[in-house]
Order: C-alpha cells, then structure tokens, then sequence
C-alpha cells in the first residue's frame, strides 16, 4: 500500500511538473465554423496548430522557449488574420472580434507581456480610428466653401490643424505608444515596439516616448539598442 501511494505521488508530481511546461490556448471565433489557429516562430514556420470547429479552438502544448511568435486565424474564403503574440508557459483565452476580425483579438493570459501587449494594441486600434476621423473632419471643414471666406489667420489655423492630424495619421503606432506609456511608464513591450517602428525618420518622437519610460526599462536589453539607434540617427545630419 505504501509503494502504492508513493507511486502515485511521484504520478502527480510529473503531472505537474509537466503542466507548468505547457501553453494552452482556449479560444472563442464565433463567427468561424471551420477554420484553423496556428502559432508560427519570426521566420513563418508553424509550430503547433489546431482545427476551429463551430466558433471553438483548444491546443495545449509544451513550451520551453519563451518569447515573441505570431498567432494566425484563418477563415476559409475570408483569409489569414496574423497578430503578434508573447508566449511562455501559462494559459490564454482568446476571443476574436467577430464584427472587425482584422483587428488584436481580446486576449486574456497568464503573461505580464502578453497582457501589455493586448492592451497596447486594442489602443492602437482606438488611436488609429481617432486619428482617421480627426482628418476626416478637418478634411470637411477645408472642402466647406464657407472656409474660402475666413480670415486669412483664421484659414491659415485651420490648414496647419490639417497638416498636422495628417501627419499624425501616419504615425498611429507612436502616438498609441505615447498614450500607453502615459499610462504604464514601467512596461516591458516600449523598446521593442519602438524598433519595429519607424524611427529612423523621425527619432525625435521616439526619443520622446523612450524618456517617458522607467529606469528599469531604459536599462534593459531592448532599452539600451533603443537609445543607441535612437542617439544614432538624431545626431545624423538629415539627408544622409
């Protein structure tokens, strides 16, 4: 009986010792009866990946290697629907937008990273539809033949607001990144975010957004490549 009971412990300990290894994914596409969820490393190859049956998906699967990979939707006759993803062992609850399919799924996790990353990106996608409706209205008011009669300093306010939401409507990511990083100073995705971006053109703004970051994160690993390139390009001449 004592051996029996021994073993069965040593049974559970592996168990759970196994589970503590194991991503799992529990996901909710409402509006996809037959369809697939895939995980792919940075160079596309799939890693794992499971069938959506009747708006539902589940995969469990060892992970041992922490870090960002890609999740990819897919909706026959509709297309691929790929987002960025953090990953390490732990679980996570996905549920897509089933009105707008092509934007960052609600993605609810056990990772810190993973958890900044949703929130990032579910602003973004607020700041990019603010952003777009700022110029559609200034682009009314410019069209409006009312406008042709203003004063010549009241049309000339007028055309710099324009040129500047236009300018901001090309940068949504850094203007969600500045609003994110109002808000949570201390996280961990800024400096990565930041090197996929754009910043060689515009290093000032991102030097912006980096400065409003904690010490903490300015001294990481990303933190410290950020601000190289960053002080790289300011002191440029333009042009070159």
């Amino acid at each position: 009986m004592k051996y029996f009971f021994t073993v069965l412990l040593l049974a559970v300990l592996a168990s759970g010792c196994t589970k503590k290894n194991q991503v799992e994914f529990t996901g909710t596409a409402t509006d996809i009866n037959e369809g697939s969820f895939q995980i792919k490393n940075i160079n596309d190859a799939v890693i794992c990946q499971t069938n959506i049956k009747a708006g539902k998906f589940y995969l469990s699967q060892e992970w041992a290697d922490a870090g960002y990979y890609y999740m990819a939707i897919t909706k026959p006759g509709f297309g691929t629907q790929v987002f960025d993803v953090y990953l390490e062992p732990g679980s996570y609850t996905i549920t897509t937008n089933v009105k707008q399919p092509y934007k960052y799924p609600d993605i609810q996790s056990t990772a810190k990273i993973q958890n900044e990353l949703t929130a990032f990106y579910h602003l973004s996608d607020t700041v990019r539809e603010r952003l777009h409706k700022n110029v559609s209205d200034l682009t009314a008011q410019m069209n409006d033949p009312k406008t042709k009669s203003l004063p010549p300093a009241a049309y000339a306010s007028l055309a710099a607001r324009f040129k500047d939401a236009q300018s901001q409507e090309l940068q949504p990511g850094a203007n969600a990144l500045s609003e994110f990083t109002d808000k949570y100073p201390d996280n961990e995705i800024a400096p990565r975010m930041m090197l996929n971006m754009n910043y060689k053109d515009d290093p000032l703004t991102y030097y912006k957004i980096y400065q409003k970051l904690s010490p903490a994160v300015q001294n990481s690993g990303a933190g410290k490549t950020l601000k190289q390139w960053l002080d790289f390009y300011m002191a440029k001449p333009a042009g070159k």
